[in-house]
């Protein structure tokens, strides 16, 4: 039995337990400055979730930010190239804008980011550690995906320019599939060109029967080529047991100067908005002047603590009772034993009178297992008593 962690608060637990999983991957934890030099976001407000920076003058006159990103500060500073990547996770507050207060709060992540040689198998580990990360939660979760290329595919096809490119995305994003189509007739393209773009805001759901629908318009090498990564993609999602997580939606489309690719959301059940959000940004990081890829997502802490609560139903997992009379070495030994295999133990002479445990131990030169309130049934213990040794 995996030791639960309690007494702490949702996004606290969930740091924990996501760093083990994230350092089991072979990231490495990476820390950065409170402080960037605004330059770097004054260059890049478009990737940022508002352009509203809080910033200050620095003691030697520069002319600093409060980050308000994550990515962008370990992308500048990234060594990695075509040859390798970097695998990195962190835990860092943003300061940003906060759009229903208009006041600026600081705001808890927690991700990763993986940049370099970024290919198929690194993407399938990165979507991976997504759908792990939300199923850590022990909730219902929805892990949504989309492949830009797509929709991206399509666009560039069209004999219309960027800025209809643009209207058409936006409606798309928006999944308005009526002014989408008034503005498509508008154009004046054809009519098998229009019935194809009005279906990309309906191309959500399960990934097989979206993806056959997706593969019935796909009218270019690109959008086939999209469609066939993406499935590969699913299928060692599935593989590895998260297929039911799964859904696609090929109306998710982000700034195509920065991202490309692979995006997707996570969602778990009793949170109002989005827990964790990622994909790849090869076009954020061309823009910096880095000759690599690169992935990662990060998850908004604050929002876990809206989570409901779930009692717990023991305080520790096994009491060990003794006699203090008893042998102290093999006590110890044998309870240490205990906590090796993964249980909380508290040790008493007698059973204090509020406290829950799920298993009973006493101590009379040996460990015996006298209750497991874990297998409780109508009738009592199951089993009744019964005697293990421990240690020996």
């Amino acid at each position: 039995m995996n030791t639960e962690i309690r007494g702490l608060g949702q996004a606290e637990a969930a740091t924990l337990r996501l760093r083990s999983l994230y350092e089991s991957y072979g990231y490495r934890r990476y820390r950065m400055s409170r402080f960037e030099e605004y330059g770097l976001y004054a260059a890049n407000k478009s990737f940022l979730l508002s352009e509203n920076v809080l910033t200050f003058t620095d003691l030697d006159g520069r002319l600093m930010a409060l980050k308000p990103d994550v990515t962008l500060g370990i992308a500048k500073n990234t060594k990695a190239g075509r040859e390798r990547c970097e695998k990195v996770y962190y835990i860092e507050s943003v300061c940003r804008e906060d759009r229903e207060s208009h006041t600026y709060k600081e705001i808890s992540q927690m991700g990763l980011e993986c940049m370099g040689a970024v290919d198929d198998c690194v993407t399938a580990e990165v979507l991976a550690l997504a759908a792990r990360s939300l199923a850590s939660f022990g909730t219902d979760s929805v892990l949504k995906i989309s492949n830009m290329d797509f929709v991206v595919g399509m666009l560039e096809a069209l004999p219309v320019d960027a800025a209809a490119r643009e209207q058409i995305l936006a409606l798309i994003r928006r999944k308005n599939q009526s002014d989408l189509k008034r503005l498509l007739a508008g154009l004046g393209l054809s009519g098998e060109d229009q019935e194809r773009i009005s279906q990309i805001p309906s191309l959500y759901g399960a990934p097989r029967g979206t993806l056959e629908r997706a593969a019935a318009i796909a009218a270019t090498p690109a959008m086939k080529a999209a469609a066939d990564r993406l499935a590969r993609l699913c299928g060692v999602l599935e593989a590895l047991g998260y297929g039911g997580q799964l859904r696609l939606d090929f109306s998710m489309v982000n700034d195509i100067e920065y991202y490309n690719g692979i995006i997707f959301q996570g969602f778990l059940e009793g949170l109002p908005r989005l827990a964790l959000s990622g994909g790849q940004y090869d076009g954020m990081m061309a823009k910096l002047g880095k000759d690599a890829d690169a992935i990662g997502f990060a998850i908004y802490l604050k929002e876990l603590d809206w989570l409901p609560k779930k009692e717990a139903r023991f305080d520790v997992d096994a009491l060990v009772l003794y006699d203090p009379q008893s042998d102290l070495a093999r006590l110890c030994r044998d309870v240490d034993s205990l906590r090796r295999q993964g249980l909380s133990v508290r040790v008493e002479k007698s059973a204090p009178p509020d406290l829950r445990y799920c298993y009973l131990y006493r101590f009379d030169g040996r460990l015996s297992l006298e209750e497991d309130r874990g297998n409780e049934t109508a009738g009592g213990f199951a089993g009744g008593r019964r005697e293990e040794e421990i240690g020996c």
